[in-house]
């Protein structure tokens, strides 16, 4: 580790200090402390580390939301192994896929999950030891066994380039790649949107995208960062939504359309107030900003542009600042480009463009290239930058560096 490195278990050890008795995640009626997050990340930690998972070594996950999950992040990022999280609605060929592409030694399963799970083991002969949440499938260790199984949580000498995440992410010839995401790439996401959204310790993240998404994690871990908190929900319920927002003041959180609407829908039947929303960041239709910026005046809807093999956002605007558009100069050393022959743009904005435009982009939050594994993305990555799948048409995208 270099004398600058920072990591995610350099962030969990620094809010165990400075907000020892802070809220780091809420899940039901379970509260965790920064320091009892440091806590039980230590030892599952030991616990993996007895199992055999040694630094660079691949864990997944296929799990709903869960405690353990934000554990497992955590645990991992100690060690120096990768989490590789998985799609929990993936087909059984396609959990096939990701398994045996990332020849993971562990895997920790939802119940819902372990009978596919251990279909799996003869198709992927690096898998040594499965572990079940809950009531486990025969053949299983159970959570808690893998917790007492050890004692030394001793952290990894891990450098900040180093891979923390597998996601698996568009499709190029029909199967699904992962883009192997860093220290670095992520915590230099997570300073974005600290810069943007002044996030601070008394911010409150609802945490209801699932955190094998990359926008369920890179939220989490922003928040995290700046000492604040997740209200963490096994799936997207909009009434639940609601209630967390109202009963733990929530100030930020990531979605997907239909969620915002869902939620001011039942805001707008409970005569709800959500009035401690800052900062929301998505993708949805016009209407439904308008409809946000009615009910939540003081808040603010974030439109951005990225993708998994950025870490995230590569561009991020306030919506109602820039109409239509994800455009904003980036944070983070973050350069992009249009492909576009019409459109040209320098390295600190996006210029507007066709409908069949493309774009690459290149940051610190750039994937890296999984050892043994053709690049995340094939096809779509030159060097340092990552291109966008094209809009409004098909085909290879076209990548270029932009003129200087």
């Amino acid at each position: 580790m270099a004398i600058r490195d920072f990591t995610l278990n350099t962030v969990i050890e620094r809010n165990a200090r400075l907000y020892a008795g802070r809220t780091a995640f809420v899940f039901e009626d379970q509260t965790v402390t920064h320091a009892q997050y440091l806590a039980r990340v230590q030892r599952l930690a030991a616990g993996l580390r007895a199992a055999g998972l040694a630094p660079g070594e691949r864990v997944a996950v296929i799990a709903q939301n869960r405690p353990e999950f934000l554990d497992l992040y955590g645990a991992a990022a100690r060690l120096g192994a990768i989490v590789v999280p998985v799609n929990w609605r993936l087909s059984a060929d396609e959990l096939a896929h990701v398994i045996t592409d990332t020849a993971p030694v562990l895997l920790l399963a939802d119940p819902a999950y372990q009978a596919a799970c251990a279909a799996l083991r003869a198709r992927c002969p690096s898998l040594k030891t499965c572990i079940g949440f809950d009531t486990t499938e025969s053949g299983f260790m159970t959570y808690d066994e893998l917790l007492r199984s050890g004692s030394d949580a001793r952290a990894a000498d891990v450098s900040a380039d180093a891979g923390t995440v597998i996601m698996h992410t568009a499709a190029v010839g029909g199967l699904p790649r992962g883009a192997l995401l860093s220290h670095n790439g992520l915590m230099a996401a997570g300073m974005q949107l600290i810069a943007h959204w002044r996030l601070g310790p008394d911010d409150v993240n609802l945490g209801m995208l699932p955190m094998f998404h990359v926008s369920g994690l890179g939220l989490f871990m922003a928040v995290l960062q700046a000492g604040g908190a997740t209200v963490l929900s096994a799936r997207f319920d909009p009434s639940a939504a609601v209630e967390q927002i109202q009963a733990h003041r929530v100030t930020v959180f990531a979605e997907f359309a239909p969620m915002l609407g869902q939620i001011l829908d039942q805001a707008a039947t409970r005569g709800a107030d959500l009035a401690s929303l800052r900062a929301v960041s998505g993708l949805d239709t016009p209407d439904t900003l308008a409809r946000f910026h009615a009910h939540c005046p003081q808040a603010d809807f974030w439109a951005g542009y990225g993708q998994t093999e950025v870490s995230g956002m590569a561009t991020l605007a306030p919506a109602r600042e820039r109409p239509g558009s994800a455009v904003a100069p980036p944070c983070c050393a973050r350069s992009v480009s249009s492909t576009t022959p019409t459109s040209r743009c320098r390295s600190a904005a996006l210029a507007k463009s066709s409908s069949a435009a493309r774009w690459c982009s290149r940051a610190t939050g750039s994937s890296r290239k999984i050892p043994g594994r053709p690049p995340a993305a094939a096809g779509t990555t030159r060097a340092t930058w990552v291109a966008s799948m094209p809009t409004g048409t098909s085909g290879t995208p076209a990548v270029r560096r932009p003129r200087n």
